[in-house]
């Protein structure tokens, strides 16, 4: 598929149905329709383009779950919800991962290359907490595994995770604050 620029939803039409509207043109209303949604929930351009082309590629490729042509942008706007708050929570996680290696390296930024660094700043945060914990908090923030496939990993309930996640976040931000004083 050939790169779409985004329009105002106005100038899109919309399909007049499912199986008539060509590929590109639910492509184009997706895309559209998705940008504008996830500027909303995003107030960042970039992440915005970046979610409403995934948006659109999801809305073409399962265009047939569609059973109500008139309820597409409906469609969209949720798939696009979903993803932006997805794609926000990932950044809030960036950006809170980026503070504490700056404050476990005292104050000083990383470097360009994250790999062994990244590592071995994780490794002192995880340093000293319960096996469990730690499997918890490394299966959430570095491989971004949902409760479900923790759980199972871990061969407990989600709950368990939830609690698990939980006073392991409390025990590293105690460290942190402690460092920092």
């Amino acid at each position: 598929m050939a790169a779409l620029s985004p329009t105002r939803v106005v100038d899109v039409p919309k399909p007049g149905g499912a199986a008539v509207a060509s590929r590109d043109e639910l492509a184009l209303r997706a895309l559209t329709v998705a940008r504008r949604t996830a500027l909303g929930v995003l107030g960042d351009r970039e992440a915005a383009a970046d979610v409403a082309q995934e948006v659109a590629l999801q809305v073409v490729m399962r265009r047939g779950a569609l059973r109500d042509p008139d309820a597409l942008d409906a469609w969209v706007h949720r798939i696009a919800v979903r993803a932006a708050l997805r794609e926000a929570g990932k950044a809030r996680r960036r950006r809170a991962a980026e503070e504490a290696r700056v404050a476990l390296r005292g104050g000083v930024p990383p470097d360009d290359d994250p790999g062994d660094a990244d590592l071995a700043v994780a490794l002192a945060v995880l340093d000293g907490l319960p096996p469990r914990q730690r499997a918890a908090l490394t299966l959430r923030y570095l491989h971004d595994l949902p409760d479900a496939a923790i759980a199972r990993a871990l061969r407990c309930r989600p709950g368990t995770v939830r609690s698990l996640l939980s006073r392991g976040r409390d025990a590293v931000r105690t460290r942190i604050d402690e460092d920092a004083r």
